[in-house]
């Protein structure tokens, strides 16, 4: 029918008002507010976590040991180079992240003679052309010599194999961080403010930043007994091997210390051969880029259990605060990691 109906309303049924202004669902109205704030993540908005994320993954791939640190070692540097942008979406109070990445991460190896000296080394970049939500779990590398000899060669398949394996895992580990961070809702932290006061360009904190200090502890339990791991801890040689990385210790109470190839320096405040029962070196230490004037304690116990093996107990005060997740995270990636490998043994607490 081409019939035209026309609706009819009464006095007694009256159209539906149109809103009015100010009125209706607060959440379909984009209302002028000062702060600009996009109140509970209705509206589209784009979040950057770049930098966020550029910390994060500088983190986890910071010294980060490869290798058994027997005939050859190796470690992970730093992330030299991150390109690319990470944003999280928001819409209608839902949030989701978007990231596509490339990176390059610099590595350094040694091989060593039948003494335990220094035969060979090499250093190098291991470059991932995409991180991103398609490829995380199924990551391409290429690892990169700066020099390609025979001789550096066996470094490079080191790395290829061993270091692969920790830049998958830093990665997964990143993914994982990310999406439990947009999850729960945390916004990016706000960039920090260089430091006030600088001594010179290579320290990083100055003295109103270390004003506030922690603790660090970790706990190992480690086959051999407990005057194999004093006395390794005090041998240059064998620090060197496990660190992949020049070092200078010491065996007498004074005596300094370098560790890390000059990150860490120090002295031995105490020195405790096994009696029987334990084993103890206290250190006097610190990271270079640390101000001048600042120091932390270092109390390593070894004791001897029952099956002859070692408890190895680390207590380090006197940390400032916001080194202390990267210090705990060099303990046990740097030297105590690397040591387990060597001469076998398992985290056992921290």
């Amino acid at each position: 029918s081409n019939t035209k109906h026309t609706r009819l309303w009464t006095r007694e049924q009256q159209p539906p008002p149109m809103a009015k202004l100010g009125e209706g669902d607060d959440r379909w109205i984009v209302k002028e507010r000062e702060d600009g704030r996009n109140v509970n993540n209705w509206h589209w908005s784009e979040t950057s976590y770049t930098e966020w994320a550029r910390e994060k993954l500088g983190a986890r791939f910071e010294g980060v040991a490869i290798g058994d640190g027997t005939r050859s070692a190796g470690k992970l540097l730093s992330l030299e180079t991150m390109k690319g942008d990470v944003t999280v979406q928001s819409r209608k109070q839902k949030r989701f992240p978007l990231y596509e990445l490339e990176l390059t991460i610099r590595w350094e190896g040694q091989l060593f003679d039948a003494s335990g000296g220094t035969a060979v080394e090499a250093k190098g970049r291991i470059k991932v052309p995409d991180l991103s939500e398609e490829t995380y779990d199924d990551l391409e590398m290429t690892v990169l010599c700066d020099e390609e000899t025979d001789a550096k060669r066996p470094l490079k398949e080191l790395v290829r194999k061993e270091g692969g394996k920790a830049v998958r895992a830093a990665c997964l580990a990143f993914v994982r961080e990310l999406k439990e961070t947009v999850m729960k809702g945390h916004e990016p932290p706000p960039q920090k403010a260089p430091p006030r006061e600088r001594f010179n360009a290579g320290y990083v904190a100055a003295s109103a930043e270390t004003a506030k200090t922690g603790a660090v502890k970790v706990v190992y339990s480690y086959n051999p007994p407990p005057h194999v791991l004093y006395e390794t801890l005090l041998d240059t040689q064998r620090i060197r091997g496990i660190t992949a990385s020049d070092a200078s210790m010491s065996t007498e109470v004074g005596g300094k210390l370098m560790m890390f190839s000059g990150a860490v320096e120090g002295e031995n405040a105490e020195l405790k051969p096994f009696d029987g029962e334990r084993a103890v070196i206290k250190w006097k230490w610190r990271f270079s880029t640390w101000q001048p004037s600042h120091w932390s304690t270092v109390l390593i116990t070894m004791v001897k259990q029952d099956d002859g093996s070692t408890k190895l107990t680390l207590e380090q005060t006197g940390v400032p605060e916001d080194e202390r997740e990267r210090t705990e995270r060099g303990w046990k990636g740097m030297l105590f990691e690397p040591m387990n490998a060597m001469l076998g043994g398992r985290v056992i607490g921290a």
